[in-house]
């Protein structure tokens, strides 16, 4: 997925300006900067869900795992946790959808009951239960939007040797405000702020 001199406008005023990046195959990436600076809006168009003003987009290709700011949202309350994981591959048809949302589960929220309504669920829960969710798409990429927020200390040190462990050569997108994620996961950090590009690190 990439941009190239990538712009984006509301009515309010300007959410990016010429913003180039490319994220690679296998690549992993963090997002970083203060709320406003437009890591989320990038992120949505870079998944195809935003069109910009100017420049070009190869978004992310279909089929890519995607955890939403307000991840416990986009699960279905009245499903267990296990076909929540398991709905991008039953969504598409593809064989084994419970066993790899078993797997899923088990690399990143490992203390969760798969048999769990996801209305029971805490708010934290919900978002381990998003992220093993994205994890079990098909596609080659993953993109998450601050996945670990909700997360107390010890599921988010589960949540991200897990997804370490299961990304399996898959390209990372990542929006965090904490550099301790982008580093436990070994990504390369792109700082925004006032919807451009400030640094990017190797």
């Amino acid at each position: 997925m990439a941009a190239r001199r990538l712009g984006f406008e509301r009515p309010s005023g300007v959410v990016l300006a010429d913003i180039t990046l490319t994220v690679g195959e296998g690549e992993r990436v963090a997002l970083i900067g203060e709320n406003g600076a437009g890591k989320s809006t990038l992120l949505r168009l870079l998944l195809g869900l935003e069109r910009p003003s100017r420049g070009i987009v190869h978004p992310a290709p279909r089929g890519c795992g995607y955890v939403p700011q307000a991840a416990g949202e986009s699960l279905f309350p009245w499903f267990t946790v296990l076909k929540n994981v398991a709905l991008p591959r039953l969504a598409a048809n593809l064989p084994g959808a419970a066993e790899v949302a078993w797997s899923c589960l088990r690399e990143v929220a490992p203390a969760i009951d798969p048999g769990r309504r996801a209305a029971a669920l805490s708010g934290g829960e919900r978002q381990a239960v998003a992220l093993a969710r994205a994890l079990a798409a098909a596609g080659p990429a993953i993109v998450a939007d601050e996945p670990f927020a909700a997360l107390a200390v010890e599921a988010k040190r589960a949540a991200l040797q897990g997804l370490d462990r299961a990304l399996c050569g898959r390209a990372l997108l990542m929006v965090t405000h904490d550099e301790a994620e982008a580093h436990a996961l070994g990504a390369r950090i792109v700082r925004l702020a006032h919807g451009a590009l400030v640094e990017a690190c190797a």
